[in-house]
């Protein structure tokens, strides 16, 4: 074996030690978002407040995120809504999951969510959450929680590809929504 051969050997070998940061799970579709979330709205973060929680195997941080509810779809008609995740940055100290969706005051989304306590209540753990933001002409438009343009709905749970299109309307991606809670409701 020549020996650029064996140093390639040995750097994957050595590569694959190395545990993967990265967060994996499965692929969820449009249908799926609205037939498994307890909760789907409009709103915009009021509100990100992280606390301590004593556990029996120790302390940790969880981080609580307030929604003033603009458009409830489906399982809510509060004008507020709050959700726990897991990690956060609290006291000098931060605990967090790799990829997990973070929250700012003034952000605004489209949620998708579980009403049980778990780390993380998005449907499809990031997939659930899309961000909403005004194009140019005030528009507002719909991007995925990776900052990709959301096109159509059925992009939602395929690879991820890069298109020169517009995003959705928020308009018309609510339109879609209501479209396939009409099933639901029945």
């Amino acid at each position: 074996m020549n020996v650029s051969l064996r140093a390639v050997l040995v750097c994957l070998a050595l590569s694959s030690a190395v545990p993967a940061l990265a967060t994996t799970y499965a692929p969820v579709t449009f249908d799926e978002l609205v037939n498994t979330a307890d909760v789907i709205f409009i709103g915009e973060v009021t509100d990100v407040r992280p606390y301590t929680l004593e556990t029996r195997d120790g302390t940790i941080i969880n981080t609580r995120v307030v929604f003033r509810v603009e458009d409830p779809l489906w399982g809510t008609s509060s004008a507020v809504e709050a959700f726990d995740f897991f990690g956060g940055e609290y006291g000098g100290l931060g605990m967090g999951i790799a990829e997990m969706p973070t929250f700012k005051s003034g952000q605004r989304v489209v949620m998708f969510a579980h009403r049980a306590q778990s780390i993380n209540p998005i449907v499809g753990f990031s997939q659930g959450v899309m961000q909403v933001g005004a194009d140019v002409s005030g528009t507002d438009r719909v991007w995925t929680a990776e900052g990709m343009p959301l096109t159509r709905t059925d992009a939602i749970g395929s690879p991820i590809t890069v298109t020169p299109m517009l995003p959705m309307r928020l308009r018309d991606f609510r339109t879609r929504i209501a479209t396939a809670l009409e099933g639901r409701r029945r």
